[in-house]
C-alpha cells in the first residue's frame, strides 16, 4: 500500500514554495542546525519555534522548496533564507511549522528507527531475542519486603 504524499503550497511575496515529504539531504541539514538545542517533551509549534529561535528561518528555509527548483541539489539555501527573512510573516512561518508535522510523521519516523537501531544492535552482538519473562537473571538477589508505616 502506497502512503498518501501530502503537499503544501505557499505563496510568500512574490514566490510560490513547496512542502513535501522531507528527503535525507533534508533530515541531515535539519540535523545539523539543532544540534545543541533542547526541545521541551511536550512540543508544540510555539515551544518548538521558540526553541529554534533565530534558526527558524534556517529550518524553513530548509523544508520549502521554490516553485522554479525542479531538483532539491539546484536549491540555494542561502537565497531561499535571504527572500523568506525579507518577505515571510511570523504567522506565514507558524504555518509551515505546523504543516511540517502533518507532512512528516516524525513520531512513527523515530519509533522505526528506534526499532532498526535495537534490530541492527542485536544482530551485531549476536543475542536472541527472548520473551520479556524470560528473562530474568540467575543471579538476582532476592530482598525482603519491607515493613509499610
Amino acid at each position: 500500500m502506497e502512503e498518501e504524499k501530502k503537499e503544501f503550497k505557499y505563496t510568500i511575496g512574490d514566490k510560490v514554495y513547496f512542502q513535501r515529504k522531507l528527503v535525507l539531504g533534508q533530515v541531515n541539514q535539519l540535523i545539523n542546525l539543532t544540534k545543541g538545542l533542547s526541545f521541551p517533551e511536550e512540543t508544540t509549534v510555539m515551544s518548538l519555534v521558540s526553541a529554534l529561535g533565530e534558526k527558524v528561518t534556517d529550518a524553513v528555509a530548509i523544508v520549502l522548496i521554490p516553485a522554479d527548483v525542479s531538483h532539491l541539489k539546484q536549491k540555494s539555501l542561502d537565497k531561499v533564507r535571504y527572500d523568506l527573512e525579507s518577505d515571510m510573516y511570523p504567522e506565514q512561518a507558524l504555518e509551515v511549522v505546523e504543516d511540517f508535522f502533518d507532512c512528516n510523521q516524525i513520531s512513527s519516523l523515530l519509533n522505526r528507527v528506534g526499532e532498526v537501531v535495537k534490530n541492527v544492535s542485536e544482530k551485531m552482538t549476536g543475542n536472541v531475542k527472548t520473551e520479556p519473562n524470560n528473562s530474568v537473571s540467575s543471579s538476582q538477589v532476592e530482598t525482603p519486603p519491607k515493613e509499610t508505616t
